[in-house]
């Protein structure tokens, strides 16, 4: 199957959505997952997949082996891999960049393995190109009937209200009483129907729905913002001034709890990959550091303190450390500095890492001048990760994981790739 449509127009969730309910279904389902542009060759992609069933480094081939030798091992891997399951799901985001392999080799082998009897083996490609069908060969058009799925982004706003309501709503089994659900959709929708006017000029400049959820959080300062333009409304008033919400300080005020710890563990149950990998190389520095000072974890009672501790750590060097994970950590992926540098600012406007203070008369690294907003200021500022207790907390969750002992319920680098993973808990162990 190909499932084509414009970048955040939900391809990826729909995929996942039905794998969890496959899953429900046939406990003993087996998902494999390839990303078209972060493979130097055929081979490299055969191995990712057939390591995401095996864990076993040793009895691949080598990177230098041939396609063929490597396929042989792939298809003895599938074939194991049906004795104790009962279907298999390959996945190939950017399925585009499959196909611009020279004869397109992996594509053909693997609609081969589908076609032998016996073999459930599902395929699907997921991509941005609405024209990938006549990027492909004859040869291998002919081995399956393709079916083809198309995602939009919303077009209008009662498009995507409809998406952001499935985020939204509470389910009906969720044991609160049904007069309160339905009020809690009413008043959701209203207060989505009243950003229209200021989320236009967003929707025609096709943002992803993802866009708009996020200046939805917190959702109760949302519902509050709507409750109190109506009451202003009624009263004659002007609307007052939306705020910004995007920082854990402004959630933490709406939130239940009131504790910035619950705010900052909100955000990390939200955010991407490369974001998970930036703030990983930020506690990865700080760990060596308590390590060189002889094991004696220090206390600060103030932000200044910290920023103090953590005076050494610059973007320059996180960078440096997520580029050692591609070279030699075994993960697979090309090492692009934008889109890790795109993570840190991300990280930096939800209030996960903070830059440390510069003096004005204090020149830059190799006599850099430090003008505020400089690219030089960016890369050699010292900053730290508001979260590094909590990823002390994650990586010990996964060393018991690994050691069979029961870990705790939420832990979002168990979605992580393997690689990332083994590149986390390396440094606690020191």
């Amino acid at each position: 199957m190909l499932l084509l449509g414009d970048a955040g127009s939900g391809k990826t969730h729909a995929v996942e959505w039905c794998i969890d309910r496959l899953r429900e279904v046939d406990p003993h389902l087996v998902v494999m997952r390839a990303r078209g542009k972060f493979y130097r060759n055929d081979l490299e992609c055969v191995r990712h997949l057939a390591m995401q069933v095996v864990r076993d480094s040793v009895a691949a081939p080598r990177l230098n082996a041939s396609f063929d030798r490597g396929m042989e091992w792939f298809r003895e891997v599938v074939g194991d891999s049906f004795k104790s399951a009962t279907a298999v799901v390959v996945v190939l985001d950017r399925f585009e960049c499959f196909c611009s392999r020279p004869r397109q080799t992996l594509l053909y082998n693997l609609f081969d393995l589908a076609q032998d009897v016996g073999v459930r083996l599902s395929i699907i490609g997921v991509s941005e190109r609405l024209d990938v069908m006549g990027m492909l060969e004859k040869r291998i058009r002919s081995r399956f009937s393709m079916r083809r799925l198309h995602a939009y982004l919303p077009t209008d706003m009662d498009g995507l209200i409809k998406v952001l309501l499935s985020k939204f709503e509470l389910p009906k089994d969720s044991g609160l009483k049904p007069a309160f659900l339905k009020e809690l959709s009413k008043h959701l929708e209203a207060a989505l129907r009243a950003k229209g006017p200021e989320w236009q000029v967003h929707i025609d400049c096709c943002r992803p729905p993802s866009w708009f959820l996020h200046q939805c959080l917190p959702l109760a300062a949302t519902l509050g913002e709507a409750a109190a333009a109506g009451a202003s409304s009624k009263a004659g008033a002007p609307p007052l001034k939306r705020p910004r919400l995007c920082t854990s300080e402004a959630a933490s005020k709406y939130l239940p709890s009131q504790r910035p710890e619950d705010v900052r563990e909100l955000l990390l149950s939200s955010i991407c990959e490369e974001d998970h990998i930036v703030l990983i190389a930020l506690w990865k520095i700080h760990k060596r550091k308590e390590m060189k000072s002889q094991g004696i974890k220090r206390f600060f009672n103030s932000a200044n303190a910290q920023a103090a501790e953590n005076s050494g750590t610059r973007l320059a060097k996180v960078l440096h450390e997520v580029k050692l994970l591609h070279e030699g950590g075994g993960y697979v992926a090309s090492f692009v500095q934008d889109r890790y540098c795109g993570a840190f600012d991300r990280m930096l406007q939800m209030g996960l890492v903070r830059m440390g203070l510069v003096r004005s008369n204090e020149p830059g690294v190799c006599g850099l001048p430090t003008h505020a907003g400089s690219e030089a200021t960016m890369l050699y500022r010292p900053c730290y990760s508001t979260v590094n207790e909590i990823y002390e907390m994650l990586v010990l969750d996964l060393e018991k994981a690994s050691a069979g002992r029961a870990g705790q319920g939420w832990n979002p680098l168990r979605e992580l790739p393997q690689a990332i993973q083994n590149w986390a808990c390396r440094t606690r162990k020191g």
